[in-house]
């Protein structure tokens, strides 16, 4: 037990002083570029424009690079932080593991904790990463290249805008302005090459996660011959409508809960989260091909941390839109390396293995809510402005939102259905799915629904670490699948509930395709729950608004 946990931070740090409590790494915010009278904090950028700003690129990569050679027994090396998330299964920073707690990392997937815990790691991960930058700033000798390490905060990948993985990304080298002059170097958002090969078995077990254990490097939808096929993944991003259904979380869900994790009933940024990994690692029959596709091993991947740099951003988007909203207390059904499956989620609950400045108290949930408590902010975000009231913060970044993630407005009217609009209300349908993550043991699988045999869209259930299951992981994934795009398509009118009743009745299908490549019928996945349902939709007056979505309505006599 934590008995840390129990204790105020000041009589902690009392006995840190002291030498009664070991004092542990100080997650302070990155400092540099911030305006101590304004607030204005520098902002992580997309890499998409990060890469045509020369110095700042250049600086980056670098950095990186020297991050990823720091020897890996260092506890600030790139393989020690990666490690928090997944695997080697030991304790990072003396956060010890909690003896009921079942063997896996620190991260917080299945529970309410998800979205919140990543903001502390994407941020030790940026003070480690800016440290280097600094440093290597130093070598040029030039004030422009000083000013970009001081503004420097780590990219975003914005897959929901573009959903294809960056040539940046995909490239084996890159060319950047060395101090010495230009070069091509060696792209550190290629790959992690682990720097002691092969790995070792105890932490690395050859006989789980599928064949990630013998790759001496980070892979990306390999080919049989163990090569990335990034064109595999940005078809598999391409497939899975990731900007429809970011908006779709934005649009439908209002509640920080539901939000913040696949978990809970709806559409969740964990859900599309998911997806990405899914796509990015590989999937079809072999669920963990690539490193990104597999919970225990996906932070070594360096594209990870672009991924979930995006993750926060459309986070702190939704935070914006809704400040009132934040999380619930709720049993975690998941556990972590320190928290015990059955243990009740609070905003206090630590979010460990991170360290407040005091060098004692673990992050929580308040401590941790706000980008401004580590430095950083989002372009789309400027809260510091004068004018920038909570309620004309909110439009502003609704208005971003209906441009970025549904710039015809389509999304928030199917087919003609605005045009015939009652009242500005219309009537979408849906299939809402839930899946319990251990159906098929510690397999994964996919929920494919199909409309006259054809494919509308999926539900991806990650496999959970086998640890996890052998400790009686007990949650389940959510997504709900629209309809009404599909029903527009072959001429159903979604405002007639008797006309798509009838029609979904006798088109509407669905399958499971497990992990080996097999298809088998829904009904021989236990628990899993389909249900059709409709809502009623008022639609927004102008770009500052969001639609309203009402009460979903089921359709018990459709069955899948």
């Amino acid at each position: 037990m934590h008995f840390e946990r129990f204790l105020s931070p000041g009589l902690l740090a009392v006995l840190a002083v002291a030498g009664v409590v070991e004092a542990k790494f100080s997650l302070s915010k990155v400092t540099s570029g911030v305006d101590q009278q304004t607030g204005a904090r520098p902002a992580r950028r997309n890499i998409l424009d990060l890469q045509n700003d020369l110095p700042t690129w250049s600086l980056y990569i670098q950095g990186l690079t020297a991050m990823q050679k720091v020897p890996e027994d260092d506890l600030l090396s790139y393989f020690q932080i990666a490690g928090i998330h997944g695997r080697p299964f030991y304790a990072w920073d003396n956060y010890e593991k909690d003896p009921a707690a079942p063997l896996a990392g620190y991260c917080t997937h299945f529970n309410l904790l998800f979205s919140i815990w990543h903001r502390p790691y994407l941020a030790l991960f940026e003070k480690i990463l800016a440290g280097h930058v600094q440093t290597v700033a130093k070598e040029y000798n030039s004030q422009i290249y000083q000013d970009a390490a001081d503004n420097f905060r780590i990219p975003f990948w914005d897959w929901a805008a573009i959903p294809s993985i960056p040539d940046v990304v995909a490239a084996p080298t890159v060319n950047i302005n060395t101090p010495s002059g230009p070069k091509d170097v060696t792209n550190p958002l290629y790959q992690y090459s682990f720097q002691q090969f092969p790995l070792n078995d105890t932490w690395f077990p050859s006989d789980q996660d599928e064949k990630l254990s013998t790759y001496p490097a980070t892979v990306r939808c390999p080919n049989p011959e163990g090569i990335s096929d990034p064109a595999q993944a940005s078809r598999g991003l391409a497939a899975n409508q990731l900007m429809k259904y970011t908006y779709a979380v934005f649009a439908q869900t209002k509640e920080y809960n539901k939000m913040a994790t696949g978990a809970v009933a709806g559409v969740s940024f964990e859900y599309i989260h998911n997806v990405v990994h899914y796509s990015v690692g590989g999937g079809g029959g072999h669920f963990m091909a690539g490193h990104m596709s597999a919970q225990t091993y996906s932070a070594f991947d360096p594209i990870f941390f672009l991924h979930h740099a995006n993750l926060d951003r459309l986070v702190a988007l939704w935070e914006a839109i809704n400040p009132d909203q934040f999380l619930t207390p709720a049993v975690d059904g998941s556990g972590t390396f320190t928290h015990p499956i059955g243990e009740n989620i609070t905003v206090s609950t630590p979010l460990t293995p991170f360290t407040t400045d005091d060098g004692v108290t673990p992050y929580n949930s308040n401590t941790a809510r706000y980008t401004k408590f580590f430095g950083y902010s989002y372009p789309e975000i400027q809260d510091w402005l004068p004018e920038q009231t909570p309620e004309q913060l909110a439009k502003n970044v609704t208005a971003f939102v209906n441009t970025a993630y549904n710039p015809t407005m389509a999304l928030s009217a199917r087919n003609s259905a605005r045009d015939t609009a009652q009242n500005g209300q219309v009537r979408e349908w849906a299939v809402s799915i839930r899946g319990l993550n251990t159906a098929l043991s510690a397999e994964g699988y996919v929920v494919d629904i199909s409309l006259n045999n054809s494919h509308v869209g999926e539900m991806v259930v990650i496999a959970p670490p086998k640890a996890a299951v052998a400790a009686g992981l007990n949650t389940t994934t959510n997504h709900v699948i629209d309809l009404s795009e599909e029903l527009g398509k072959v001429g159903v009118d979604t405002q007639d509930v008797g006309a798509v009743v009838e029609y979904l009745k006798a088109n509407l299908g669905s399958s499971v395709l497990k992990a080996d490549g097999t298809t088998i019928p829904s009904t021989q996945v236990p628990s899993l729950s389909l249900i059709v349902d409709d809502i009623i939709v008022t639609l927004p007056k102008d770009i500052t608004e969001l639609p309203s979505y009402g009460t979903r309505t089921p359709h018990s006599d459709i069955t899948l």
